[in-house]
């Protein structure tokens, strides 16, 4: 991830090759990811159809409540995992092991943010889409039954799409925040970074255009119209972060 100039040219295809061992580190904690999400609307939608079928607004509310602390849970764990295996890695291209408390609070920092904005997006969405499954159902005459089971396939449905599309994006997310996270704390002058995107069918148009652009650490890639600080950034627009791929490479003149 850490490279000189020298490096830069003696080593044919770093770039690419930093991209594939990014993407093959990353993969597993996103199926991991998945996994836990698939596991979780399945859960979700069996605890909405239950509290549901007993008739009570009270204890939908209480299942509502419960999922939401559930998924908050679960995007932590799996936020600290990724992001910490990438610092990892990215210590371990600069042959170092050790780091200080700044990491870790920013990463705290950065988990507590994303997984809020997660939480409180799904969860606003599932309350709108039950909303609406529940006034249809009272339109078509469907029993209390067969409402609870129309919720139950409605979240099914939404989650089976999503675990796929989060875990994917938000692994991604981490994973390039930690590298960037190292190489500002490590504060090496004159580094600069440089976009990696691998060119095909993939990838899209704005992203493919980005490849090589370079600059300095503490700028912004300018994507699309997007001002990111490297890929998945949060505060770029959904065309141009989600189910990113891209990589970023870092450029340390000074470092040997």
């Amino acid at each position: 991830m850490f490279f000189n100039s020298k490096q830069l040219k003696i080593f044919k295809g770093v770039k690419e090759r930093t991209w594939y061992q990014q993407d093959r580190l990353r993969r597993p904690f996103e199926k991991q990811w998945s996994n836990s999400l698939k596991n979780y609307f399945k859960q979700y939608a069996s605890g909405i159809k239950e509290a549901y079928r007993n008739g009570s607004q009270i204890m939908l509310d209480m299942e509502l409540r419960k999922q939401a602390d559930t998924l908050r849970l679960i995007f932590k764990v799996q936020y600290t995992i990724i992001g910490n295996a990438f610092r990892d890695y990215a210590l371990g291209t600069l042959f170092l092991k050790a780091f200080d408390d700044d990491f870790d609070k920013a990463l705290s920092e950065f988990i507590d943010e994303n997984t809020a904005t997660w939480v409180t997006e799904i969860d606003e969405t599932t309350r709108k889409r039950m909303a609406r499954v529940i006034s249809n159902s009272y339109n078509d005459g469907l029993s209390t039954e067969e409402t609870g089971v129309a919720l139950r396939n409605m979240i099914l449905g939404m989650g089976a799409y999503r675990a796929n599309l989060i875990s994917r994006t938000e692994s991604h997310r981490v994973a390039s925040f930690a590298n960037e996270q190292v190489a500002v704390n490590m504060n090496i002058s004159n580094t600069n970074k440089e976009w990696v995107a691998i060119q095909d069918a993939r990838t899209r148009l704005t992203h493919s255009i980005a490849a090589g652009q370079t600059v300095p650490l503490e700028a912004n890639f300018v994507v699309g119209g997007d001002r990111l600080k490297y890929p998945g950034d949060p505060k770029g627009s959904p065309a141009e972060t989600i189910n990113c791929r891209c990589a970023v490479i870092y450029r340390t003149p000074d470092f040997q």
